[in-house]
C-alpha cells in the first residue's frame, strides 16, 4: 500500500498541496513552542554549586518569567497541536469524500477495510514527513522571533538566551506528525467500512455522516464543554476564570464540527425558504445544491466555524479581561470618592470656615447660649466669604489614595493578542486550503452545467451564492461556539452577561471570514471554467 500511496500522490499532485500546507504551518507552530519550552526549562534551571561546597539559591525574577515562558508554550502548543488535528482532519476528510469512487473500486477487486486505512494513513505520512522535516528551521526561528517578541512585550527579560536543541523541534514535529496520522485514521474510517456498491452510490452524494464513535465523541466534547463552562461561572474567581474559558473554546468547538453535518441540514432548512424568494435561477440552484450536498457542505462550514469561533473567542477573551479591570477600577475610584471621611466639627460663627471651589461651602452654628443645643448650619456661596484665609484642601479616602500603573496588564494583553493572533492565522490559512479543495473537485459538475447550457456567469453566480450560505452558517455557528465561552466568563469576572471590548472587532471577523470564504471558493471554479466542458473531467 505504501508504494500504491506513493503513486496516487505523483497523480493527485494539487489534490495534497491543501494538506501539506496545513501540516507544514502547524508544525512551524508546533516547533516554535517547543524551542520556547526548552528555552524557559533552561533559564529556569538553578545555578549551579560553587566550589566552598554550599549553595544559596534565591529567588530571581528570571526563574519566575522562566517558568511561566514554560506554561505558556506548553498551553499555545496544546491548542496548536489540537487545531492540526481539526484543520488537517476537515481537509483529508474533504480529499476522502473526493475519492469514494476510487477507493469503492479498491474493495470491489478485493481491498480489505485495514488496506484502505492504510493507504489513507501512508499518504499522509509521506506529506507529513517531508511537511514536518521543512518546518523544523522554520519551527527554530519562529521561536526565536516569538521570544523577541516577548522580551519587546515585557513578558520575559532580554536577559534569558533562545536555547533550543533538536530535541524539542523534533519532539514537537512528532507531535504534530501524529496528529496528522490521528486525523488521517480517523477521516478514513467511513471509506473503509462503507460496502462498495454504497461507496459508488455515495460517492456522486453522500448523506449517511453520523457514526456510533462520533456520537459519542461529539457527545463527550459538548458535555465537556457544557461542565467547563459551569466551573468557569460558578467556581472559577475573577480572572483565574481564564485557564478554564480556554479549554472550553476547544471543546465547544470539537463537540459542533462532529455534528456540524446535521447542524448545516438544519440551517439549510432554515435558509431554503428564504433564498428561494429571491429572484433570479442561481439562488434556487444554490439553495438545492447545498440540500443535496449537505454533508459535503459541512466540509467547508467546519472550518469557516472553526475560523470565526476561535477569532471571537480568543479576542474577546482579553478585551473582556481588560474591560471588567476597567470597569472594577472606576468602581473602585467611585465608592473611595464618595465613602472619604470627612471631619466637621460646630464651630462659633465669627469662626467660620471656607472651602474654596467652584461652591463655596461654609460651615458653622448659629449663636446659642450651649454648643450642645447648637443647630447646624451649612451655606452654599457662589464666591468665597471674607473669612480668614485657608490653606487648599485635597480630599482623599481614609488612608490617603494610590495610583499606580504597571506594564505587566499590557504586557500580558500583548502576548495573548500575538498569541491568538497565530492561532488565528493559521485557522485563516487552513480554511482557505480547505475551500479550494472544496470548490476544485466540482469541475465535472461544472462542465456538465456547460454542456446542458448553463453560461459562465450563471455558474459564478450560483458558486458566489453558494459560498455566502457557506460564510453565514459557519459564521452562525462560530458565534455560538464564542458565546458559550465568552458569557461564562464575564459571569465569572462581574457578574454581566455580554463580553467586553469593541462591536467592530465581531464585525471585522465576520467581514474577513466570509471575504475569505468567497475568494477562495470563486477563485478555483473561475479557473476551472477556463477548461473547455469536454476536457474538464479528465482534467487532473
Amino acid at each position: 500500500m505504501f508504494g500504491l500511496a506513493l503513486q496516487t500522490l505523483r497523480h493527485r499532485k494539487s489534490g495534497f498541496v491543501a494538506s501539506f500546507l496545513a501540516l507544514f504551518l502547524g508544525a512551524v507552530i508546533v516547533a516554535a513552542c517547543g524551542g520556547l519550552m526548552e528555552t524557559g526549562i533552561r533559564a529556569s534551571a538553578p545555578p549551579p554549586r560553587t566550589g566552598t561546597g554550599h549553595a544559596v539559591v534565591l529567588f530571581s525574577p528570571i526563574e519566575h518569567e522562566a517558568t511561566r515562558l514554560v506554561s505558556l508554550s506548553a498551553v499555545f502548543g496544546g491548542i496548536a497541536a489540537m487545531v492540526v488535528v481539526f484543520v488537517v482532519g476537515s481537509t483529508l476528510a474533504v480529499l476522502v469524500q473526493q475519492r469514494m469512487r476510487e477507493m469503492a473500486l479498491l474493495r470491489a477487486v478485493g481491498s480489505l477495510p485495514g488496506q484502505i486505512r492504510l493507504l489513507v494513513v501512508s499518504e499522509t505520512l509521506v506529506i507529513g514527513a517531508l511537511a514536518t522535516a521543512l518546518a523544523l528551521a522554520p519551527g527554530h526561528y519562529a521561536g526565536r522571533l516569538m521570544l523577541e517578541r516577548f522580551a519587546e512585550g515585557g513578558m520575559v527579560s532580554p536577559e534569558i538566551p533562545y536555547r533550543a536543541g533538536w530535541i524539542p523541534l523534533v519532539t514537537a514535529a512528532g507531535a504534530a506528525l501524529l496528529a496528522a496520522v490521528a486525523a488521517a485514521w480517523i477521516a478514513s474510517r467511513r471509506a473503509a467500512l462503507i460496502r462498495p456498491a454504497a461507496a459508488l452510490a455515495e460517492s456522486g452524494l453522500q448523506r449517511r455522516w453520523i457514526s456510533a464513535p462520533r456520537l459519542v465523541f461529539a457527545l463527550l466534547c459538548l458535555a465537556g464543554g457544557t461542565a467547563l463552562a459551569l466551573v468557569t461561572a460558578l467556581v472559577m474567581p475573577g480572572s483565574v476564570a481564564a485557564s478554564t474559558a480556554g479549554p472550553t473554546a476547544m471543546l465547544w468547538a470539537s463537540g459542533v464540527a462532529l455534528v456540524c453535518p446535521g447542524l448545516t441540514g438544519a440551517l439549510i432548512a432554515v435558509l431554503r425558504t428564504p433564498l428561494r424568494l429571491l429572484p433570479g435561477p442561481a439562488c434556487g440552484l444554490a439553495a438545492d445544491n447545498v440540500r443535496a450536498r449537505a454533508v459535503r457542505t459541512a466540509g467547508a462550514v467546519t472550518p469557516v466555524m472553526l475560523a470565526t469561533g476561535l477569532a471571537a473567542g480568543l479576542l474577546y477573551l482579553q478585551t473582556t479581561t481588560d474591560a471588567s479591570a476597567r470597569d472594577a477600577a472606576r468602581d473602585a475610584r467611585t465608592r473611595a470618592a464618595v465613602s472619604a471621611p470627612v471631619a466637621v466639627a460646630p464651630v462659633g460663627l465669627a469662626d467660620r470656615t471656607t472651602v474654596h471651589g467652584p461652591a463655596a461651602v461654609t460651615v458653622g452654628t448659629a449663636g446659642t447660649a450651649d454648643a450642645r443645643d447648637a443647630e447646624r448650619v451649612v451655606t452654599v456661596a457662589a464666591a468665597p466669604v471674607a473669612a480668614a484665609p485657608v490653606a487648599p484642601v485635597v480630599a482623599a479616602p481614609a488612608g490617603g489614595a494610590r495610583a499606580a500603573s504597571s506594564g505587566g496588564g499590557s504586557a500580558d494583553a500583548w502576548i495573548n493578542f500575538l498569541l491568538a493572533g497565530t492561532i488565528i492565522g493559521y485557522a485563516m490559512i487552513s480554511l482557505v486550503n480547505t475551500l479550494v479543495v472544496a470548490a476544485s473537485e466540482r469541475r465535472e459538475e461544472f462542465a456538465l452545467q456547460r454542456l446542458v447550457g448553463a453560461t459562465t456567469g450563471q455558474v459564478m453566480r450560483m458558486m458566489s451564492v453558494e459560498a455566502l450560505l457557506v460564510a453565514v452558517m459557519g459564521t452562525v455557528l462560530g458565534s455560538l461556539v464564542a458565546a458559550a465561552t465568552l458569557v461564562p466568563f464575564r459571569l465569572a469576572l462581574d457578574g454581566r452577561w455580554l463580553p467586553g471590548g469593541p462591536v467592530w472587532i465581531y464585525l471585522a471577523i465576520v467581514g474577513l471570514v466570509t471575504a475569505l470564504t468567497v475568494v477562495a471558493t470563486l477563485v478555483p471554479v473561475r479557473l476551472a471554467l477556463r477548461v473547455p466542458p469536454a476536457g474538464a473531467p479528465a482534467a487532473p
